[in-house]
């Protein structure tokens, strides 16, 4: 009697764990793991086990702080289910994530929460967090402006469909470059790639014109994603280092040349 009272406390009875082999992924793919129901002291009616994925964000501070969520998706694994005390059984799950949703940062992100309903007792629950990071095509185009063209990052975002990134221009493009600017979007078969030139200003002129945006200069060019991804699915930079080098040169500036392995392999990533 006692135990079955426990358990109406949520003392004893059946739990939840969450699995996950991966807590990171892509825009626009699948996460994918395993919810395991596990007995109490007591056999006891699970009338459902669910899985949820959940969006959240927070804005503003102190005072001011608030807490949103959403609800994107969620799937009833089992109902009504008895479940005695040396009861484990695995329910395996898989969500979509979306192609816009918001990348996981310090005070946004995504969670997957479990959950056995139990009546005449407390519901089990357990989260996990997803970290959620662009598209794997966006991160070769990112990756190929830092690390081969050799920009220095200063910020990103991408809470929207758009991701944002700022760029520094490395120290031997100063003299007519300040940065650069990428809003990257994915859309069916291709990335478009919208890039933001800050141009150095030299005379008077060009000083008083960067008062009217005279000193930005606006380029946009598409990519077929497949070039952006290697064999395996992930980020292929070499594919986006033609494209992004190309953009440089219809400004006037001469790119710095690939690393030598890839001008020996031609491109190729795994």
């Amino acid at each position: 009697m006692f135990s079955r009272l426990g358990a109406m406390l949520g003392m004893g009875s059946a739990t939840v764990e969450i699995a996950l082999p991966s807590a990171q992924v892509f825009r626009g793919s699948d996460i994918a793991g395993s919810v395991v129901l596990m007995g109490g002291r007591v056999s006891q009616r699970v009338r459902l086990v669910t899985a949820d994925l959940y969006e959240y964000w927070i804005r503003g501070h102190g005072k001011n702080r608030r807490y949103y969520q959403r609800r994107h998706e969620r799937l009833v694994l089992a109902e009504y289910l008895p479940v005695d005390p040396n009861f484990e059984q695995q329910f395996a799950f898989r969500f979509r994530v979306p192609d816009d949703a918001r990348c996981t940062r310090r005070r946004e992100g995504w969670e997957v929460r479990v959950e056995a309903h139990i009546p005449w007792s407390v519901d089990s629950r357990a989260s996990a967090p997803i970290r959620v990071i662009p598209h794997a095509e966006i991160l070769a185009v990112q990756r190929a402006t830092r690390d081969w063209l050799k920009f220095q990052p200063l910020e990103w975002y991408g809470s929207g469909a758009e991701v944002y990134y700022n760029f520094r221009a490395p120290n031997e493009m100063r003299e007519v470059l300040d940065g650069l600017a990428l809003r990257i979007s994915v859309t069916d078969d291709m990335v478009e790639v919208k890039a933001e030139f800050n141009k150095q200003e030299r005379t008077m002129r060009e000083r008083l014109g960067s008062l009217v945006g005279a000193d930005r200069e606006r380029v946009g060019i598409t990519i077929p994603r497949a070039e952006l991804l290697s064999k395996r699915g992930t980020p292929l930079p070499a594919g986006a280092y033609p494209h992004m080098a190309a953009l440089l040169q219809r400004i006037g500036i001469v790119p710095p040349p690939p690393p030598v392995a890839v001008q020996s392999t031609g491109g190729s990533e795994g």
